[in-house]
């Protein structure tokens, strides 16, 4: 089967999130949203159409921030509480359940594995309300580990080489986590704007 692309335009407006403070207000807030989200649900599975502010609604609720660690500002609502929200919001529109998925691995990666510098940057990121991504998967491979997709140093700095695919949510995202191998054959996760070339 031939692979094949088509260019896809997603608007994404400047976030404007509110930060949500405990669990508590999570899941009230996740009960809101579900009626806002719950009509149209069913077409916009039909038609595989969101509109910008759909998931600018969602986003902006506060509900994406809610994993940050309270040192960096968040709820850091317990996992519980994260998955009834994305029950929540699951039952009202299961496509949008399912966007935030690899924006909070993304956000539990950068808070086990980040240096303090990049969790102030992208915790406060996501409190703002800014989305994230991931392209990890790789298509053509023998196994899920098969990573072709470089990382280059080069005098006018960082480049990605490579094709992924599967990347749940990079319509929508503000940021993108890309995994490609260093010069050394090391995995890296390199964050890029989504609005980013190439």
């Amino acid at each position: 089967m031939p692979e094949s692309t088509q260019p896809v335009s997603y608007t994404r407006f400047a976030p404007r999130a509110y930060v949500i403070s405990s669990d508590e207000e999570a899941v009230a807030i996740a009960h809101e949203i579900a009626l806002v989200l719950r009509p149209g649900a069913a077409e916009r599975d039909r038609s595989g159409v969101v509109p910008p502010e759909i998931v600018d609604t969602f986003s902006n609720s506060g509900l994406w921030g809610i994993t940050v660690p309270r040192r960096w500002g968040g709820a850091e609502v317990s996992a519980a509480t994260l998955a009834e929200v994305i029950a929540i919001i699951s039952a009202a529109d299961p496509s949008l359940g399912q966007i935030p998925q690899n924006h909070y691995c993304l956000l539990e990666d950068i808070r086990l594995q980040g240096s303090d510098e990049q969790r102030a940057f992208f915790f406060n990121l996501a409190l703002q309300g800014h989305r994230f991504a991931n392209a990890l998967s790789e298509t053509g491979g023998k196994t899920v580990l098969d990573i072709r997709t470089r990382l280059e140093a080069r005098a006018e700095g960082l480049y990605i080489n490579g094709r992924k695919g599967y990347c749940t949510g990079s319509l929508y995202a503000h940021w993108i986590g890309i995994l490609a191998l260093d010069a050394d054959d090391n995995a890296q996760l390199a964050f890029v704007l989504a609005t980013a070339p190439g």
